[in-house]
């Protein structure tokens, strides 16, 4: 009896230990005793990639007061390799635009300054969509800004 109890916790403890060995390495506290040997490169060439494809940075949620205008900063970095690129802003109907909704863009790294004015409280959504070429293969980004009215 003691004999099969110790293989059944020595099995255990085996088992644990390569499970552990075996996890995800997207993990940032790394796996205890195994974390120097914790290899990261696929995460790294997946992120370092990112860096080739345009991109659009806008925040997620607003919270602003009905009748006011607003502005949010919308960063917008797309790669030399890209051409006809363009930018269409939309919104829900109680939201007026006050910027630029529709307008092209040279490959560029720069800010866009989206004005707003909602006209009923609640929830709404403005949508912009970033539309580019690169080698003949078109590529498309889209973020919404939640906008939080009252």
């Amino acid at each position: 009896m003691k004999k099969s109890l110790l293989v059944c916790t020595v099995f255990s403890a085996l088992s644990a230990s390569a499970f552990m060995a075996s996890a995800c390495q997207m993990h940032g506290n790394g796996f205890g005793a195994f974390a120097a040997y914790h290899n990261n490169n696929r995460y790294e060439a997946m992120m370092n990639q990112r860096e080739n494809y345009p991109n659009v940075t806008l925040a997620r949620r607003a919270v602003v007061k009905v009748g006011t205008q607003s502005t949010q900063n919308v960063g917008i970095s797309v790669p030399l390799s890209y051409c006809n690129v363009s930018l269409t802003v939309s919104s829900s109907d109680d939201i007026e635009l006050l910027s630029a909704q529709d307008f092209k863009l040279s490959a560029v790294s720069d800010n866009y300054d989206l004005a707003f004015t909602p006209s009923r409280p609640g929830t709404h959504e403005i949508t912009i969509t970033l539309n580019a070429i690169n080698e003949g293969a078109v590529f498309s980004t889209t973020r919404t800004l939640i906008v939080e009215a009252g």
